[in-house]
């Protein structure tokens, strides 16, 4: 192949490189907040036995949390019915398993819960020994585990999303304070009820409250998927960054990208 010949193959074919599309791949990140449950808590190692699809409402309590789901706190049907049933409950009816400082679980009405650490996570995650300390001991002799995972999806346009969820024991899953996955009770690893959604465009919000409630067995999995999504876990200051400043930032990057290809 002369030179000439060879020049002008490589010239059309760095040209159609450069009209290719460019392909971002969804990369969600999550924050992660860890806690400890004491053994001696109420709660632990005798609740109702079994996979439930109804154990908390629909919304996040006022405090944040998952609200258990029977007549005493608002539900006036489909309510959670199997005993015995969690206790460890502000008074409206949120379950505390993730709150220090409202949990009440131990003698003398002491908090049962410990926080123990945070980091981050990449979606799609799966621990199959989701003990302590922070999801990484090798049992549940010492306590157990409980866990929120939390991000901010930055949507471009209106946009599908499902969700799959498995977890020995609970894991409830929430999107924009409405639940979308809801596995309760006490039970092996298993898969969790989960729906689909459409997100907006804009920034959304997406939590996973994760707790193992019965010794023997903890694990838990957790994927999302949809297309031209980012997540990101929301800033120290709790201020969401609008859409537009996400997308500037975006094309900067981009940017140093293609500067440091060409150098």
């Amino acid at each position: 192949m002369n030179v000439l010949l060879r020049n002008l193959m490589f010239g059309a074919a760095t040209a159609a490189i450069a009209l290719m599309p460019c392909v971002v791949h969804a990369q969600i990140t999550m924050s992660a907040t860890y806690y400890t449950i004491a053994e001696s808590d109420q709660d632990m190692n005798h609740l109702a036995g079994g996979v439930f699809n109804n154990e908390v409402q629909s919304s996040l309590g006022v405090d944040g949390l998952p609200v258990l789901n029977t007549p005493a706190y608002g539900c006036s049907s489909g309510c959670f019915t199997s005993t015995p049933m969690p206790a460890d409950l502000t008074s409206s009816g949120e379950i505390t398993w993730w709150s220090p400082a409202l949990n009440n679980g131990g003698a003398g009405g002491v908090s049962d819960v410990v926080k123990t650490g945070t980091g981050t996570i990449m979606l799609p995650y799966a621990n199959g020994s989701f003990y302590p300390t922070n999801g990484t001991g090798p049992n549940d002799a010492n306590g157990f585990q409980a866990a929120v995972f939390s991000t901010v999806l930055n949507v471009p346009t209106t946009e599908s999303i499902s969700f799959n969820v498995g977890a020995d024991d609970t894991a409830f899953v929430y999107l924009n304070g409405q639940i979308v996955c809801d596995l309760g009770g006490v039970h092996g690893d298993s898969a969790g009820t989960c729906t689909s959604g459409i997100l907006s465009a804009g920034s959304n919000t997406l939590e996973l409250f994760f707790a193992d409630i019965e010794e023997t067995g903890a694990a838990l999995t957790f994927g999302v998927t949809t297309e031209g999504v980012t997540g990101a876990p929301p800033p120290a200051n709790g201020n969401v960054p609008e859409p537009a400043s996400l997308a500037l930032l975006g094309l900067g990057l981009a940017g140093m990208r293609f500067a440091r290809r060409r150098k």
